[in-house]
């Protein structure tokens, strides 16, 4: 009964492996074909996105056009912070387009249109609203805007 059992897990295992080969041969060719596919499709897409590129129309071609002709946030945001007096303290900042508006603190407001237009970076520096000094704030309220040069070095 021993050697008959065992002939029998033996037989049993042989063809759960056979099954298992069997199963794997077929997944496998369907697994390949899918990823096949799928390869297939990205480089259809990669194609198309390469040629659109090359258009100032498509979606990637403008966004090269805008990444190379504006500057990021973050260098705007820098070049200001180089640009402001250490005794001015912003409260503000937006960027739309090629405009930044800032509203802050200072001790000299009209001297903060100097220093703008001096640096490369800003050009048209002008307030686009009042200037004011509170009854109890020793600083004038300010809001400047400029327009945004497209020079800010060559890491762009």
């Amino acid at each position: 009964t021993v050697p008959r059992l065992l002939r029998i897990a033996l037989v049993s295992t042989a063809a759960a492996a056979a099954a298992c080969l069997l199963l794997n041969i077929y997944v496998g060719g369907w697994l390949q074909s899918e990823q096949e596919d799928l390869q297939h499709r990205i480089s259809q897409r990669r194609a198309a996105l390469r040629l659109d590129a090359n258009g100032d129309t498509s979606g990637l071609g403008l966004l090269a056009k805008r990444k190379q002709t504006t500057p990021s946030s973050v260098m705007v945001l820098e070049a200001i912070s180089r640009v402001l007096p250490d005794t001015t303290y912003v409260t503000e900042l937006r960027i739309e387009g090629n405009k930044v508006q800032v509203v802050g603190l200072t001790q000299d407001a009209p001297s903060l249109i100097r220093l703008l237009e001096q640096s490369p970076q800003f050009t048209r520096a002008t307030f686009f609203a009042p200037t004011t000094r509170a009854a109890n704030e020793s600083a004038e309220r300010f809001h400047v805007e400029a327009n945004i040069s497209a020079y800010f070095g060559s890491g762009s």
